[in-house]
């Protein structure tokens, strides 16, 4: 199986250095920036480096990863679904978005290619998905973080970070609003309204901690299945990145998943 992958970054090299090791699934294309393609090539070898969709097309993989941003995932999933190449990933908050999501979906149902969403930086997406189908009542996701995490994103507009002195609720709104206002802090929201209830129906709420050290997960969902609560707390993948390492772990199990003989 020949790899693509979209995205040179923190998580993406992750998941480079993860997947070259593995025999018979060799990279044969990344997406990356002109100033990451060194690094490419010192990690995965004479791969191709491309900056276009229509380049990564024309080298013929036989799945693509995205593991890059919204931007890029809004560059690269349409034209690489319509292509008829199945697609692995991340950046799906941009999903929120109606129109996207409809045209992305669309896109793929006509060409029979796939889009498959890892669970990312949480867990319980499969029993999420399995109780949808008997009735789901309730799903929501509440997460904290400390100050210096939020900082850069749009709390800052709805809280004085720093003046939080206790924990302290600041956002409570559907999985929509969530994402479409905090973009790439909210790829789990939207990976979480796509395997349950959808957007509107999914509830989302934020939390600053000044005692939180880790990015902190929260998942509560019932239904006719009975109830679920999750809660993890997850670290990035070393001092000099910010990567979530389970993502990127994440991304790795999804891919060795589809040749595996014992499949979870």
């Amino acid at each position: 199986m020949k790899l693509a992958l979209i995205g040179f970054g923190g998580i993406g090299q992750i998941v480079a250095d993860h997947l070259s090791r593995d025999v018979g699934r060799p990279f044969i294309a990344v997406a990356a920036r002109p100033h990451q393609h060194d690094a490419v090539h010192a990690r995965l070898g004479p791969v191709a480096c491309v900056t276009t969709p229509e380049a990564l097309i024309a080298q013929a993989p036989d799945l693509v990863i995205e593991c890059a941003s919204h931007d890029a995932f809004r560059a690269y999933a349409p034209p690489v679904l319509a292509a008829g190449l199945d697609l692995v990933a991340v950046s799906v908050g941009v999903l929120a978005e109606a129109a996207l999501r409809s045209h992305v979906f669309e896109t793929a149902h006509r060409s029979g290619a796939s889009l498959q969403i890892p669970a990312g930086a949480i867990g319980a997406i499969d029993a999420i998905a399995a109780a949808r189908f008997s009735g789901l009542t309730e799903v929501a996701y509440v997460t904290r973080k400390n100050a210096a995490t939020w900082a850069g994103t749009p709390a800052e507009t709805l809280i004085d970070l720093a003046a939080v002195r206790e924990p302290t609720l600041f956002y409570d709104a559907t999985a929509e609003e969530a994402a479409l206002l905090f973009k790439e802090k909210a790829n789990v929201t939207a990976t979480l309204a796509l395997a349950g209830l959808g957007f509107e129906d999914t509830r989302v709420r934020f939390w600053v901690d000044p005692a939180a050290t880790h990015s902190m997960h929260h998942i509560e969902a019932r239904g006719a299945c009975g109830t679920l609560q999750l809660d993890m707390a997850n670290t990035v993948a070393s001092q000099t990145s910010k990567a979530s390492l389970q993502t990127a772990m994440s991304i790795v199990q999804t891919v060795r998943n589809r040749t595996a003989t014992l499949r979870f």
